[in-house]
């Protein structure tokens, strides 16, 4: 179609066009010819009208449905499961972002505001979204200068000697948005684009998160057990909490394992590996990630003493809590009849930190199990990426297009994760934590470990160690 164009003439201040059809020539609403030759051809594909930024823009609603059906895509149930969680992280960003910065839809934010969205946070207490939306304070109101005027005025906000949400906060809120984003960019690299959701039209032609300079978080010591602590915890649980011995059981297979809280509360007997004396079990963890993880013989058995029809390992906390508690007036006695891995969870999570408030390296977590056991089994080479480095291919290339795990690679790499373990676990902890040893099973775990970690004169030694003893035993 033909159109005319009419530069900005007083008292016209943009572009005009016109095209046969029209009665008179409309406005683009551009000043400069470029963006208002754009304009044309959105008006000519949008029947005459001016078609507006926020009018081609996604809706939080697709917007959010964008992130549903990302999240929603698994098959396997208990991936759709763990991607639950994944979701509502995401939706939780998406309506921190949106209360802060008040960018409606959200689609429509440029960097300066993602910028601004990490500017704000750092100025609002750190429970300001905990209070209904009704009676909440304006951002504004906690701003460094509305802050000062009040010191010196003498009143205070209840707020505002609360701490402010920290650095690493606003960065997890800040990655979950920045992915969020890369799944509505029709250019986001790697195939990260959601795609038939909405129309191609509308999706984004690039990232705002990706256009500004992040502000640092902060660096946090790493929180870990040394071997006082863990006897006390052990200690803890099994007198404060003696009617509840699943409790103390839990820290063990923690300990051994070096799994997620989640992965262990939700431990099944399906999952159960018996090859020979040894006790495995198979788990998939975060990010869909497969392993197996050993457990000592003794430990695998205070599990059975606990076995019941239910599916879940741990399914017996909760008569035990329920007879515990029975007679106990400061106690809680509601506790839901089937088992529940969060609330077995979140139960336990309460016994630790229950703990460490006379802990003498102060607040612990579960999560800390999982950091102790792993900076126990660090030794090591790690097999893979070295026959990939021999091999001259990508460690993920071998395993993907080469190399077929089978239950025997799960198992044999469970076994030197626990053999690390053991050797590099103080020998009461280890007695504790349900390792039982004699002088010769002994000696053939730690002369693993020493071959494991390529300690070839240790391992020489024991193993001369071995056939003395072996000698001995046959004569």
């Amino acid at each position: 179609m033909r159109v005319t164009l009419y530069p900005p003439k007083p008292p016209r201040g943009s572009w005009y066009a016109f095209w046969p059809g029209l009665i008179a020539a409309r406005s683009t609403g551009e000043q400069s010819r470029e963006e208002a030759l754009a304009a044309v051809v959105c008006m000519l594909e949008n029947n005459g009208k001016l078609a507006h930024a926020k009018d081609l823009a996604l809706t939080d609603e697709e917007f959010w449905e964008i992130q549903r059906w990302h999240f929603n895509r698994k098959t396997d149930e208990q991936a759709k499961k763990r991607s639950i969680k994944s979701l509502a992280n995401c939706l939780d960003a998406l309506a921190a972002f949106s209360e802060i910065t008040g960018v409606h839809p959200i689609t429509c934010a440029t960097a300066d505001d993602c910028a601004n969205f990490q500017r704000l946070c750092m100025t609002l207490p750190n429970n300001w979204r905990r209070k209904p939306m009704e009676k909440r304070r304006p951002v504004k109101h906690y701003s460094e200068q509305a802050r000062e005027r009040r010191r010196k005025s003498g009143e205070l906000d209840s707020l505002d000697e609360l701490p402010r949400y920290s650095p690493n906060n606003i960065l997890r809120w800040s990655r979950s948005l920045q992915a969020a984003f890369e799944r509505g960019n029709r250019n986001a690299l790697k195939r990260k684009c959601v795609r038939g959701v909405v129309d191609a039209e509308k999706l984004l032609t690039s990232n705002p998160w990706n256009q500004f300079t992040w502000i640092e978080g902060k660096k946090r010591p790493i929180r870990q057990f040394d071997g006082t602590e863990l006897l006390s915890l052990l200690d803890h649980l099994t007198t404060k909490w003696s009617g509840v011995p699943t409790a103390a059981t839990a820290a063990k297979v923690l300990l051994w394992s070096g799994c997620r809280k989640l992965e262990i509360t939700g431990l099944l007997w399906d999952s159960l590996r018996l090859v020979g004396n040894e006790c495995h079990f198979e788990i998939v963890g975060k990010w869909g990630v497969e392993r197996w993880f050993r457990l000592p013989e003794a430990v695998y058995q205070e599990l059975l003493k606990y076995r019941s029809k239910s599916p879940f390992v741990f399914a017996a906390h909760n008569q035990q809590l329920r007879t515990f508690r029975a007679g106990k007036a400061n106690l809680i006695t509601a506790l839901a009849k089937e088992f529940d891995p969060d609330c077995f969870g979140d139960w336990f999570y309460h016994r630790v930190s229950e703990w460490s408030k006379t802990a003498a390296n102060g607040h612990a977590y579960v999560h800390v199990f999982r950091k102790t056991t792993l900076q126990h089994a660090r030794r090591g080479e790690d097999i893979n990426r070295q026959v990939a480095a021999d091999a001259r291919v990508s460690e993920s290339v071998m395993m993907t297009n080469y190399v077929k795990e089978t239950d025997e690679d799960m198992r044999q790499r469970s076994n030197r994760t626990y053999r690390r373990i053991m050797a590099s676990l103080p020998v009461e902890v280890a007695a504790r934590y349900g390792l039982v040893r004699d002088a010769r099973s002994e000696l053939e775990e730690r002369m693993r470990a020493a071959m494991d970690a390529k300690d070839w004169a240790q391992a020489a030694e024991l193993a001369a160690r071995l056939a003395q003893n072996g000698q001995q035993d046959s004569g």
